[in-house]
């Protein structure tokens, strides 16, 4: 008689384990929401900023979107001394660089210091002394040194975005 409920036993426990796996695949289905694709997920980060901004615009006027990008300072943390052309007088300064490129491109600056720091040494090492102790002279090295330092990125193969060299420290010695 035992023997006789053993088939029934396995026939019912197979149709039992089948509806739990239909039951499941079901409710899967139907109350799970599918990953979103690439393209879905750039398409709302776009619509989310495109709000962003409309509202930002909206509550602020014109005037939000009329601002100037937001100046950057790289400031190398250690100073330059070089000797002048044809003197035995040494310069000793600290400069700065700005750029509108923000924090991604001080980043990069950052990685290339070595080899801006050479440039910059080099230019100084190049000018006289006497074009150093006027302020014109400041200024031409300035330029300089910003035109020297932006061609320097470029054969780094980055953006040469500099806008400005300051000497934040300058002494004559």
């Amino acid at each position: 008689m035992i023997f006789k409920k053993i088939p029934i036993l396995i026939v019912l426990c197979t149709a039992a384990s089948i509806l739990v796996v239909l039951f499941y695949l079901l409710s899967y289905n139907i109350f799970t929401v599918p990953p979103k694709t690439s393209k879905q997920l750039l398409e709302e980060h776009l619509q989310i900023d495109n709000v962003s901004s409309e509202e930002n615009i909206n509550e602020d006027g014109l005037v939000i979107a009329l601002l100037p990008p937001k100046l950057s300072y790289f400031q190398f943390q250690l100073s330059f001394s070089a000797n002048f052309k044809n003197d035995k007088n040494i310069m000793n300064t600290e400069i700065a660089l700005s750029t509108f490129e923000g924090e991604f491109y001080i980043a990069r600056i950052k990685h290339h210091e070595p080899a801006l720091r050479r440039v910059i040494l080099d230019t100084i090492a190049e000018t006289p002394e006497q074009d150093a102790r006027t302020k014109v002279g400041k200024e031409n090295l300035a330029q300089k040194l910003l035109s020297e330092i932006n061609a320097k990125l470029e054969s780094l193969s980055e953006d040469p975005a500099i806008e400005g060299v300051h000497f934040t420290a300058f002494a004559i010695r």
